[in-house]
């Protein structure tokens, strides 16, 4: 079969809920002799932070000249994004081969319809990165933490969860609490350490703390692991003060916003745990990955005249740092917002949002066909809104909006911002 075929063949549905799911993927893992065991694991959950931080970590592994597998979703252009060694995706070929080894060893009650799209990445990723021989696999969870596809690896070296906060509640439970123990299923006897990304709500400071003393797991509190001053920041780069067990020095930093302080934070404290137990990480190679670094997806500058910027912002906790950081750095008289939500998603908080900024507003799609929130139906909530279906269209027209001296922000979820992503 072709990579393409093979793609259109899987499964879609969402089963990240489901109690049963886990106890099945590790069925197929020990089937295939448990490839999860050939390297060493960093495993992150949360709500929102996973991907910069995952990101800021893979760098710092990878500037110690390791080799390093990462696992991370959704893909902004090419669904084969997800599997990345050494920021090189799976290639089709590899892709296939893998699907075909692990559809041969199968568990005899089970077809590969049984499995579901985000089932089978997670499989194919466990045992590319085997077959790669990486070193280190840092593996972020799709949803949740406890149910969560990834979950069916034992007990990583390292957890890591970053902030908490409601969204996917439909699945996880409608509270802070609910969500906190869905990521705290991640922590498991045999750890040897979990961190916690700061500024957590204490409900779900709680119930990390209590899951990491229940399994005898040593827990690192990011926010008292490491100090971080902001000497200047800017739209281009912030300058900081950053003083841990393994840096003491002024950095200069290419992410923009408070968040990424607080996942630069999480990173850190992984790094500090990787040099105590023997990963040798150094000042300058961390400076390095600091001044060099950028995220698709993560207030990523597509543009300068007018400024353009790209983020996944997608539930209100992430709207609302966003909107912090335009904020404290400041935007032009003239900022123009392209808005598109999927429709599981909490729309009318989010739209109450980005209605108090001083801004014009376009609506558009995403592209996502079953869970898109239509961009006619977003107007409810934002009726003095222009509406422009089509994101690329309405990009478009931001840009012409906006003239060179102001701002265009596109986001609201990462199937909007994929769209102009692949088109620029």
């Amino acid at each position: 079969m072709s990579y393409e075929r093979i793609i259109a063949s899987l499964n879609p549905q969402m089963r990240g809920g489901d109690n049963d799911r886990v106890g099945m993927l590790r069925r197929v893992l020990a089937k295939l002799n448990h490839p999860e065991r050939q390297y060493r694991i960093i495993h992150i959950a949360g709500t929102n932070g996973k991907g910069s931080t995952g990101s800021l970590i893979v760098n710092f592994l990878r500037a110690a000249n390791l080799k390093v597998g990462y696992f991370s979703s959704p893909a902004m252009v090419d669904q084969r994004e997800q599997i990345q060694v050494n920021g090189q995706m799976i290639a089709r070929t590899a892709f296939v081969a893998t699907y075909e080894k692990i559809k041969r060893q199968l568990p005899d009650d089970l077809s590969t319809a049984d499995l579901t799209v985000f089932e089978w990445w997670t499989l194919i990723m466990l045992q590319y990165f085997a077959d790669q021989k990486v070193d280190w696999a840092v593996i972020e969870c799709g949803l949740g933490g406890q149910n969560d596809a990834t979950n069916a690896i034992e007990a990583p070296e390292l957890a890591i969860i970053t902030h908490i906060a409601l969204d996917h509640t439909r699945i996880l439970g409608p509270t802070i609490k609910n969500i906190a123990q869905a990521k705290a299923g991640i922590i498991k006897p045999g750890n040897q350490a979990v961190i916690l990304a700061p500024h957590q709500e204490p409900a779900a400071f709680q119930e990390i703390l209590k899951k990491a003393q229940a399994c005898q797991v040593n827990f690192l509190d990011s926010e008292k692991q490491a100090a971080i001053k902001v000497l200047d920041q800017s739209w281009s780069k912030t300058q900081l003060q950053i003083k841990t067990a393994a840096i003491d020095s002024t950095c200069s930093f290419r992410l923009l916003g408070a968040f990424q302080l607080d996942n630069l934070k999480t990173a850190l404290t992984a790094v500090d745990w990787l040099k105590q137990t023997g990963t040798e990480i150094t000042e300058e190679q961390i400076k390095k990955v600091l001044a060099q670094i950028t995220i698709p997806g993560r207030l990523q500058q597509i543009g300068t005249h007018p400024l353009c910027f790209l983020d996944g912002a997608h539930n209100p906790d992430a709207a609302s740092r966003l909107i912090q950081t335009l904020n404290q750095l400041g935007y032009p008289k003239k900022l123009v917002l392209v808005l598109g939500f999927l429709k599981d998603k909490n729309v009318a908080q989010m739209a109450q949002q980005y209605a108090q900024l001083d801004a014009q507003i376009i609506l558009a799609t995403p592209d996502q066909q079953k869970r898109a929130l239509p961009a006619e139906e977003l107007h409810q909530y934002l009726p003095d809104a222009m509406v422009i279906d089509d994101a690329w269209t309405a990009y478009q027209k931001a840009v012409a909006l906006a003239d060179p001296s102001g701002m265009v922000l596109v986001t609201g979820s990462f199937y909007l911002i994929k769209e102009i992503e692949a088109r620029i």
